[in-house]
Formats: C-alpha cells, sequence, structure tokens
C-alpha cells in the first residue's frame, strides 16, 4: 500500500497550490481571502469545512477528512499569515519564491497533496484527518501606536480553535526546518524597557542599558539550560526621543526578546531584567529604567518515543533511505503554534519544507541571509516539497490506516 500511495504523488499540483496560495495577500489580520480558497480546497478533497471566526474578518478554516471512527486523529496544522513582503511569485528550476511561502504557506500544498495522495490510492482510513489553517500565528503584539488586527499574532488562531473544541491525538506543524524534526520549541518573552535620563546624554544612557542585557544573555544562557534547546537575548528594537526636534523628550525605549525554556515563569525573566537595569542603574547614577512585559508564550516539548515522533522517524528513513536529523539547539528557540496545542495534551512535532530564520538552505543559489535591506526572503525548493508530501502521506497511512488499539501495540 505504501508503494501505491507514494506513486500518487503530482508534482504538478504541489506547484499550482504553491502559486495560488503565495499570489493572495494575507498579511497578520487579513487571513480572510486564503481561508475561502483553502476551504474551497478542503471541500474538493471530500473534507468537512469548518470556519471559526476568531475576529470579524479573521477565520480559521478547519477541514476534516472522516474515517470510520476506529483509529487515531491526525491533524496537520499551519498559519495562513505572513510578514508583509511584496515578492512576486515566480517558479525558477527548483524554486519556488512568492509571499509567505517559507513561513509557511508552502506547507498547505504538501499537507493537500498527501492526503489527496491516500484517497487516490483509495485507502480506507480508520482516524480522521485534520488540516487547520489558523490566522495570527505571526509573533506580533499590540503595543504603542501599533494597535488592531495587524498586531494580533503569536498563536491567537490556533488557541481559538483549540479552546473552541478543534483537537487531535497528535498533531504535525509543517514550519520550515529543512526537514529537521523538531520535538518542542522554546517560549518567548517580550519587554519593554524604558531608560529615562537627561537630554543631553539619555541615548547614550540607553545604548549602556543595551549593552548590559546583551551581556547578560551569557549568564542567561548558563542559568537556563536544557539538553537539546538553546534559549536567547536579543535587542529587537529601539526607540527613543523626538525625531522632529532632537534632543526633547529624554526617554528611551528598549524592546527585548528572551527566548524561555519551557515551564519558565515570566515573571523570573521580568526579575532578572531588571536586576540588569537596577545593576546600571547604580552604576550610571542619572538614568533611571522601568520593565515591563508585553508578550508571553510558554515553550513546550515531548518526548521522543511519542508515538507521532516513532511515526514521523519512521516515514523520514522510508523516503531517504536514512534517518531523520534533529533541529538544531538554536532553531528551537523559533516558536511555533505548537506552544497553543499541546498544552491540551496534543503531541505536537514540527516538520516541514523551506528554510526559516537561523536555517540557510544550502542549495539556494544566491541569497545567504533573509534580513536583507530589500526583505526579499529565500524561494522553497520543490524537491524540499515533493519530499516532504511523501514523508507526510506515509506517516497519515501508518496513524491513520490503523485501528487505535493497533497503535497502542505497535
Amino acid at each position: 500500500m505504501k508503494d501505491e500511495v507514494l506513486k500518487q504523488l503530482d508534482k504538478g499540483r504541489l506547484i499550482e497550490l504553491a502559486k495560488n496560495l503565495a499570489d493572495i495577500v494575507s498579511i497578520t489580520g487579513e487571513e480572510k481571502e486564503i481561508a475561502g480558497y483553502l476551504g474551497g480546497e478542503f471541500e474538493r478533497l471530500g473534507m468537512e469545512v469548518k470556519y471559526q471566526e476568531v475576529e470579524e474578518g479573521r477565520p480559521n478554516v478547519i477541514g476534516t477528512l472522516k474515517g470510520s471512527g476506529e483509529g487515531a486523529t491526525l491533524m496537520f496544522c499551519a498559519h495562513m499569515d505572513h510578514f508583509d513582503n511584496p515578492q512576486e511569485t515566480v517558479v525558477t528550476g527548483d524554486r519556488i519564491y512568492g509571499r509567505g511561502l517559507v513561513n509557511m504557506k508552502c506547507a498547505f500544498p504538501c499537507y493537500i497533496e498527501a492526503v489527496e495522495m491516500l484517497r487516490r490510492a483509495k485507502v480506507s482510513l480508520k482516524g480522521d484527518i485534520i488540516i487547520s489553517g489558523v490566522v495570527g500565528e505571526i509573533e506580533k503584539a499590540p503595543i504603542g501606536r501599533f494597535q488592531g488586527k495587524p498586531y494580533r499574532g503569536a498563536g491567537v488562531g490556533a488557541r481559538h480553535m483549540m479552546d473552541h473544541g478543534i483537537t487531535a491525538d497528535m498533531c504535525i506543524i509543517g514550519e520550515p526546518t529543512g526537514l529537521h524534526l523538531q520535538i518542542g520549541n522554546c517560549g518567548l518573552v517580550w519587554a519593554e524597557v524604558t531608560v529615562e535620563g537627561r537630554a543631553e546624554n539619555f541615548v547614550i544612557k540607553a545604548g549602556r542599558v543595551a549593552e548590559a542585557i546583551q551581556a547578560w544573555g551569557k549568564d542567561y544562557q548558563q542559568k537556563f539550560k536544557h539538553p537539546f534547546m538553546l534559549p536567547t537575548v536579543q535587542i529587537g528594537a529601539i526607540e527613543g526621543g523626538n525625531p522632529f526636534k532632537p534632543g526633547t523628550q529624554p526617554v528611551t525605549r528598549l524592546y527585548v526578546i528572551v527566548k524561555t525554556l519551557p515551564g519558565t515563569p515570566t515573571m523570573a525573566i521580568r526579575r532578572e531584567l531588571e536586576a540588569v537595569c537596577a545593576k546600571v542603574e547604580a552604576r550610571e547614577k542619572d538614568v533611571k529604567t522601568k520593565v515591563e512585559l508585553y508578550l508571553s508564550t510558554d515553550g513546550y516539548e515531548i518526548s521522543k518515543d511519542e508515538r507521532v515522533v516513532k511515526v514521523m522517524e519512521k516515514a523520514h528513513r522510508e523516503v531517504f533511505g536514512k534517518a531523520v536529523e534533529y533541529a538544531a539547539p538554536k532553531r528551537y528557540g523559533i516558536t511555533s503554534d505548537g506552544s497553543r496545542i499541546a498544552p491540551y495534551g496534543v503531541p505536537t512535532i514540527t516538520y516541514g519544507p523551506g528554510f526559516g530564520t537561523h536555517l540557510i538552505d544550502p542549495t539556494e543559489p544566491a541569497i545567504t541571509e533573509w534580513d536583507t535591506p530589500s526583505g526579499v526572503r529565500r524561494g522553497v525548493g520543490i524537491d524540499n516539497m515533493v519530499n516532504c508530501t511523501k514523508v507526510y502521506a506515509l506517516a497519515a497511512l501508518d496513524i491513520c490506516d490503523k485501528k487505535r488499539e493497533e497503535l497502542k501495540r505497535s
């Protein structure tokens, strides 16, 4: 049956779906059009389709392919929103470039085609397969002048989905891992550190606070250690003074990203930051600081013994003829909707096509970094998507073609 399923893959269909998705603008807060497109594709697969209105104009879309009811339910989850990038959709050789494909629209064609492969092979599923498209995963938070739907991200759609009754026995998230397997991710805390000083030197003083926070990052990693995750500290943004009249409003705000290990109390991070700032105040004398947290998400991790992990290891080996590599420690610092899904008792892994932040695709012909001044994101390898689809199809076959009792015994 496995060979029969793999024979059904349609590479042209993968490319068509990816191009169509890239052509739809779905910046955070504007996900309605892409939800409708995906809903239509789910219906074409024979799935039951449900829309969840997270807020006006922002629906999650849930497609369910029903099995006989005797097996486990597998969810494929991906977020529909992307960070704005006016990148033209282009297919060049083995690559597709376009809005939001790397993070992470390219997972949807793989999910859809994997389900289609099972249908073409006439597999009689015992378990259900869910494909969920959720809004608002991109890490954004309303703060200051940045308010409204475009800034409500960081897992709002996945949390709404889980809060309102959509669940599964296990979940696969196709975030870009370069087809490496990831069994959790760090959480995050975003902090606003306000620095007040005298008009003639407040920017310099803020720089010293920023240096102290960045230096604290090394101590932080020593204090918060983990076998395979690497938490990090970064100054991610800065605002200060009045550009129209420099020297006035002697206040600078630093925006700090702290990646946290699962279960780390947010208050512990706040106190760590306050202690760093207090040392600068004591040394500099003429500076005042204040720390406020404005976004937090806990991390999570699951055991390598979980069924979904074993199934993905096996499926990867069957496609590639070798063991899957696990994600590098720094990759665990990239958050995902797994943090919103796993707390509901759903073992969740990340494994997907494409190479996102912190991952450089060795086959990329020219661009070696994503954060260039032009803002051009890397493309997605078509063969990467093809192989990922095969792994997903075999994993779904392994999970949903067995009775729950068989899964437990195996």
